[in-house]
């Protein structure tokens, strides 16, 4: 679900960076590079999260944060804390203090995401991921397409080196699915490979496990690919 986000850093930079992040991930983001700013923007605006600073022009980020905390558009919202220098002492003074989060810059967009919004569901495609690497759903769509195509002749390799028995045929097929898994944010199949490990095969389970992931995976990549 969508967010209304209010970023609050001096740092031109970071506020591009993280703000270009929270858009691909799909949430609508004001940016404010000041207190002032940001009390100005949530004496106007109702806002679901806020990502603060932790040395806004001088200024304590717990002191702003407790600052929003009295204007009716951030009373409410999610408080996050963001700081390039963040060690576990200091990320559990932030929560003590009344943040609900913290976040250590430079910011994961995977981290960023389970941060923004730890209880959405993440589906059979990691959208986050794919748009991470390619910056445009046109290209992701591609490849997808390419992946749907190519799932019946990964099985075929997958049920080839279960005949055999081969693991050397198999961490091939496997290494060659994970980039395209990876590229398309294909996350039952990287499930798959991961849970698959070296010397330890379970050759009787292994192309029923494809299948399955392959069942999980079809109706979300179906999905994306008619959008």
């Amino acid at each position: 679900m969508p967010l209304k986000v209010l970023l609050v850093d001096d740092d031109p930079i970071v506020r591009e960076v993280l703000g270009a992040q929270l858009r691909t991930l799909g949430h609508e983001v004001v940016v404010a590079a000041s207190t002032g700013a940001a009390s100005e923007a949530a004496g106007a605006t109702r806002f679901d999260v806020m990502l603060i600073d932790q040395r806004l022009d001088g200024e304590d980020g717990r002191a702003v944060m407790q600052h929003l905390r009295n204007i009716a558009g951030t009373r409410t919202a999610r408080a996050i804390a963001i700081s390039a220098e963040l060690d576990a002492q200091q990320a559990e003074a932030l929560i003590a203090a009344g943040f609900d989060a913290t976040l250590e810059k430079p910011v994961d967009i995977l981290r960023m995401r389970a941060v923004i919004a730890p209880d959405e569901r993440v589906g059979a495609l990691d959208d986050a991921a794919a748009l991470a690497i390619w910056g445009s759903m046109d290209t992701v769509r591609t490849l997808r397409g390419m992946l749907r195509d190519e799932l019946p002749m990964y099985r075929d390799l997958v049920e080839a080196s279960v005949a055999r028995r081969d693991e050397t045929a198999l961490r091939d097929v496997l290494h060659r699915m994970k980039s395209s898994a990876g590229f398309c944010g294909a996350m039952p199949l990287s499930r798959f490979i991961d849970a698959t490990p070296r010397g330890d095969v379970d050759w009787a389970n292994l192309l029923s496990r494809y299948d399955a992931a392959c069942v999980e995976l079809m109706p979300d990549l179906q999905a994306s690919l008619a959008t």
